[in-house]
């Protein structure tokens, strides 16, 4: 089975949109993580729903994670999501890892990309990588998943 035979419709923001949108959606439809798209609807990312909550602690916390024991339970229960903070200043440092396959890969070499990723979303490009690729949908590791217990019961 190839790619695009899994890809379904899935969730995404931009890349300016707020944090505050990337967590409702997560929030709001349980999603294992988000596809983030460009200005003009092209994938560009994955952010896990762990990087979104990486994401919505302040930068601190990141550079010296003891800071937080120093954090009381008053101070801690008004922490939120910054409002004015963007989905572009949460994708991770140093470039995108992979997160898409084109729409001809099997089964296995998605399941492959999770597993070697930890990314539990995989895009599903027509065209491949690049400008002209277009987005088909995408595919869960919950899908490959069954996918693969399916197979396993035939």
């Amino acid at each position: 089975m190839r790619a695009r035979a899994l890809a379904e419709p899935y969730p995404s923001v931009r890349t300016t949109d707020r944090l505050a949108t990337a967590v409702d959606l997560v929030v709001g439809r349980d999603l294992p993580a988000l596809l983030i798209t460009d200005p003009e609807g092209r994938p560009v990312a994955v952010l896990r729903a762990d990087q979104v909550l990486a994401a919505c602690l302040p930068g601190y916390f990141a550079d010296d994670p003891l800071l937080v024991r120093l954090i009381d339970e008053p101070y801690a229960d008004r922490m939120g999501v910054a409002p004015e903070r963007l989905v572009a200043e949460c994708l991770p440092r140093g470039g995108p890892r992979p997160f898409s396959v084109t729409a001809e890969c099997t089964v296995v070499e998605v399941a492959e990309l999770m597993a070697r990723t930890g990314c539990p979303v995989v895009a599903v490009l027509e065209g491949g990588p690049g400008p002209d690729a277009r987005l088909l949908g995408v595919v869960t590791a919950t899908r490959v998943l069954q996918r693969l217990r399916s197979r396993a019961h035939a």
